[in-house]
């Protein structure tokens, strides 16, 4: 029998989750509540810019990515980053490159780390002590920063680890967990004590790989896709569509209940679902890909203990302002990829993505995004469903040069701004930074609001209580970005085994 599957939500964990059905031959139908596919991945192509609202790139280390791309045939679009150009951090107003061989927070070579201006001598000596210090970790889990502050010293916290990793999350790292962030530092601590001789120990390794690669591979391990992210998601919806799965957008369901049959069938019990639009169907199995707080919505009256736990995981916001410039409003040809901010600033960072990536804008147009982030907000049953509004903006009628004050005013006073306040800060700051004569001809002004989730310490512990609950259920999967990794090719993956554990509880209790 040809199992029905019902996939709610229909970002890019929802829609892997779908094209795995449909792989497995059953009858899929996608439900999503706004009026388009993709979540968070949005590209717009409008002015001759390639414009991505939300991420712009993915890492090709974790595979699902890539696989889901040679799945729906985009191969060829696949592009890496341009070479031969810097990323910055800037600190109390200088730009240090970023040492070469940096990894995520460890430094994997000596001697760049040694050299670098980021960090004062002390600082460098403080990080020096994590050679001769016995370990530290017990078997609870802790925050990032607590840990690295006890091993390093807070000057690589705040110079190097915490700009590099928070504005993932969109959280300090004295707030995520160490366990469902970066596992791999108590690895390190375990296998090597010193997280600085487990790094270097990695940087060998790394370059040997390198040495023996050919030439042509790619250092960079970040990619993306020429035509914008968005362009997985146009061509997953395509293949679904032509497979025939049924995909509704602007709808969404108001409540799943598990229809009693004797338990003597040997099968799980079907659901029933009653949407939005006042239909009301059966399925087979259910993956909610919603979002956190809707899956907590929707699963709170037959499964409380899971909606409790996904009601615990915070989320966090931010505004994310794109600028379209003439290329002549520059002196010199824009030559850095971007820079993240350590410390009070008007924005966590800013990517260049014209030059970062081939094709983001056309010749004699340069593109730029400066990340705002937003307050936290803590998720609740009962607050409204997350969303993002992408908006074109006019220039702010005298957009006023920022005061040292309002330069270096918190990110959550920026974001709360209206979209031409907002401008009014972020153009000076970006302008002065990258050396603009003239403003910007494209403006755009993207608002997430909660929906990155923050992977706070006892992350691990949450999941766990959440997948505990839903025992009872084996037919209901609960995918997405708020519990096993916020990245795309996380979500693929995450999508793709919340398909195949339906299934496969399914065809368990299907009687032979």
């Amino acid at each position: 029998m040809t199992a029905r599957l019902l996939v709610v939500g229909g970002g890019i964990t929802g829609l892997a989750a779908a094209w795995e059905g449909e792989r497995a031959g059953a009858e899929v139908t996608v439900v999503e509540s706004r009026s388009r596919w993709g979540g968070k991945v949005h590209t717009e192509r409008v002015d001759g810019f390639v414009v991505e609202h939300g991420p712009d790139a993915f890492v090709a280390y974790r595979p699902a990515g890539l696989a889901l791309i040679r799945d729906v045939g985009l191969d060829d679009e696949v592009v890496t980053v341009n070479p031969g150009r810097s990323v910055s951090i800037r600190v109390g107003g200088r730009m240090h490159p970023i040492p070469q061989g940096m990894g995520l927070v460890l430094p994997q070579r000596i001697g760049p780390f040694v050299t670098t201006g980021l960090l004062g001598w002390r600082q460098k000596l403080r990080a020096g002590l994590d050679l001769v210090l016995p370990r530290r970790l017990g078997e609870a889990d802790v925050s990032i920063g607590a840990f690295l502050r006890a091993r390093l010293g807070a000057g690589v916290v705040e110079r190097l680890a915490d700009p590099m990793v928070g504005g993932i999350y969109g959280a300090s790292l004295d707030e995520l967990s160490l366990d469902a962030v970066l596992p791999s530092l108590r690895d390190n601590e375990r296998t090597h004590r010193s997280l600085l001789l487990a790094a270097w120990a990695q940087g060998r390794a790394r370059r040997g790989e390198r040495a023996s690669a050919t030439a042509s591979a790619p250092v960079s391990p970040f990619r993306s896709l020429a035509g914008g992210l968005g362009t997985l998601v146009e061509r997953l919806v395509q293949r679904l569509t032509e497979a025939g799965a049924t995909l509704r957008l602007q709808t969404y369901p108001l409540s799943i209940d598990p229809l009693s049959i004797d338990p003597a069938v040997g099968r799980a019990a079907p659901t029933r679902v009653r949407f939005s639009d006042g239909s009301e169907e059966t399925f087979d199995g259910v993956v909610l890909a919603a979002g956190a707080a809707a899956c907590a919505d929707l699963l709170a009256p037959h499964a409380p203990s899971t909606a409790a736990a996904l009601n615990e995981i915070r989320h966090s916001s931010t505004a994310v302002v794109t600028l379209g410039y003439p290329a002549d409003a520059f002196p010199a040809p824009v030559a850095t990829q971007g820079w993240l901010d350590a410390g009070p600033a008007p924005a966590s960072g800013v990517t260049v993505s014209s030059v970062k990536w081939p094709g983001r804008a056309t010749d004699g147009q340069v593109l730029v995004r400066v990340f705002v982030p937003d307050k936290v907000a803590l998720r609740s049953p009962q607050s409204p469903p997350a969303s993002a509004s992408a908006t074109p903006v006019a220039a702010p009628s005298a957009p006023a040069t920022p005061t040292a004050g309002s330069a270096l005013a918190a990110g959550s006073a920026l974001a709360a701004d209206s979209d031409t306040g907002l401008l009014a800060r972020i153009e000076p700051y970006a302008a002065d930074l990258l050396g603009a004569t003239l403003p910007p001809t494209f403006r755009r002004v993207t608002r997430w609001r909660e929906v990155m989730p923050k992977y706070t310490v006892g992350h691990l512990d949450r999941v766990s209580r959440a997948e505990a609950g839903l025992t009872a259920y084996p037919t209901w999967q609960v995918a997405g970005a708020a519990l096993r990794g916020v990245g795309i090719p996380d979500c693929i993956a995450d999508g793709r085994r919340a398909t195949r554990a339906v299934l496969a509880a399914l065809n368990e209790s299907t009687p032979t």
